[in-house]
């Protein structure tokens, strides 16, 4: 599905988009672009689907936004104004989990229901969640994936790092999602991401306190899908069944499930599509 234009951001678009239909609006994780929702939208034939390059990423690259995922959610409105929609599923990965409630907030009564996918939910408190942490770390780790790589599957390896080591039928979705990020450059190819913006996005996202309060005054469900496991299958899950808990503390009406996938293979996880239809559905 190629990108359009809309309202300053480069956006993909599957099926019919009209006011009046409910329209999932997906909102991408930290180093993603639109490109991994294209599962999705196929297990929803019925059901639009709008996905931005989020600013700093893909087609959005160059995109200047407010600092933070305050920044981030004021042009994923500006889009959704700019589509007219009326009735608005926000459906979020990893860092866009962070982002939804941000976007619901500015959507008021058009949001009918909202899926979070591996985030939203603060995890466990760690030191590696401090700001500074979180900052060298994603510099070191920026560092190593922004460069030029020979071909795509080098870069595919390495921005997979293992995640589908056990699920070779999900390989080409993997290198379908580097295609989408990487252009040529040098002889090779590069990703085009904005290391500052992904850094300064990954501190507001893990370092600072989540937005899931946010969510309080919505009427619409709120739904989480969390992985069984972390970065990779060797990797604990990101959110443990501590911090969902103390999630629906803050948020009571939170409903979740348990996801066989790791934190990139949910992305391809039929229980998404159920579920944005199970709602639609109410």
């Amino acid at each position: 599905m190629p990108l359009t234009q809309l309202a300053g951001l480069a956006v993909r678009t599957w099926g019919d988009v009209s006011p009046e239909q409910p329209t999932v609006v997906a909102l991408h994780g930290l180093t993603s672009t639109s490109a991994v929702w294209a599962d999705l939208a196929a297990r929803l034939p019925t059901v639009p689907v709008v996905a931005p390059d989020l600013p700093g990423r893909g087609g959005s690259v160059d995109v200047p936004v407010a600092p933070g995922l305050a920044g981030l959610a004021g042009a994923v409105v500006r889009a959704v104004d700019a589509l007219g929609l009326r009735r608005v599923v926000v459906v979020g990965h990893s860092m866009g989990a962070f982002l939804a409630p941000l976007v619901v907030q500015q959507l008021g009564e058009r949001v009918v229901a909202v899926v979070l996918l591996d985030g939203g939910v603060p995890p466990e408190r760690s030191v590696l969640l401090r700001p500074l942490v979180v900052r060298a770390l994603f510099t070191l780790q920026m560092r190593r994936t922004v460069r030029t790589w020979p071909d795509v599957d080098a870069y595919t390896r390495v921005a997979e790092g293992g995640a589908a080591a056990h699920r070779p039928d999900l390989h080409a979705g993997f290198h379908a999602w580097s295609e989408a990020v990487l252009e040529p450059h040098a002889g090779g190819f590069r990703p085009r991401l904005d290391v500052r913006r992904l850094v300064a996005d990954a501190v507001d996202t893990l370092g600072r306190p989540a937005h899931l309060p946010e969510l309080r005054a919505t009427a619409a469900p709120v739904h989480l899908i969390a992985a069984a496991r972390g970065a990779d299958d060797t990797r604990p899950a990101f959110l443990s069944d501590g911090a969902i808990a103390a999630g629906q503390e803050v948020l009571p009406g939170l409903t979740w499930e348990r996801a066989q996938a790791n934190h990139a293979t949910v992305l391809f996880e039929p229980a998404t599509a159920s579920v944005v239809t199970d709602l639609l559905s109410r």
